[in-house]
């Protein structure tokens, strides 16, 4: 009998056996997948480019602010001859010269090459990439200490401030911070 059943079914189900229908969901997940697949390569073509976009942003930043770099120190270097001397004045000019000739390049250069160039670095020296980073997160703690600093400085500059409008208003006895956190008063003790 060529409508046999396999066993452990009791009834054919309509198109179940058609292979033409098989064959049409293989191609329909087919094409899913290749929608799928050039959907996630456009948004990580997306992603790539913004994120190149923010790379050269950060770049020009960076540039510009190597090049107020350079030029304080060149405009520094004529105190510096009167104060220390020449010899002195000709060092911040080449420092300052340094610094401009690294923002140049660092402008004249594409995100790519400055990767490569970082890679070719650590590859060749990794002594001098660690000491690079450590240096790198001790500036970058300092400067969030300092902020935090200065934000605990300014909260605390403003906490009396408000404390005093608030019992102005309340008609309360103004307390300062420095009564609010003395130690009670002891009595003395008398040895009998």
């Amino acid at each position: 009998m060529a409508d046999e059943l396999p066993e452990g079914t009791d009834h054919v189900i309509p198109g179940a056996q058609n292979s033409s229908t098989r064959e049409k969901m293989k191609a329909d997940a087919a094409d899913f997948r290749d929608k799928a697949s050039a959907r996630a390569a456009d948004l990580r073509g997306q992603a790539s480019d913004k994120a190149r976009e923010y790379a050269d942003e950060g770049k020009a930043r960076a540039s510009a602010g190597l090049d107020s770099v350079a030029k304080m120190i060149s405009d520094s270097a004529t105190t510096i001859d009167d104060k220390l001397g020449g010899a002195y004045g000709d060092y911040a000019r080449k420092a300052g010269d340094a610094v401009a000739g690294f923002s140049a390049s660092l402008r004249d250069k594409d995100v790519e090459e400055l990767f490569d160039d970082a890679r070719d670095l650590v590859r060749r020296s990794p002594a001098i990439a660690i000491g690079a980073a450590a240096a790198a997160g001790f500036v970058i703690a300092r400067i969030v200490k300092a902020g935090s600093d200065a934000l605990d400085d300014t909260a605390r500059a403003a906490e009396p401030k408000a404390a005093r409008k608030k019992a102005a208003s309340d008609g309360a006895e103004t307390v300062s911070a420095a009564t609010r956190k003395a130690p009670p008063k002891r009595k003395p003790r008398t040895t009998s």
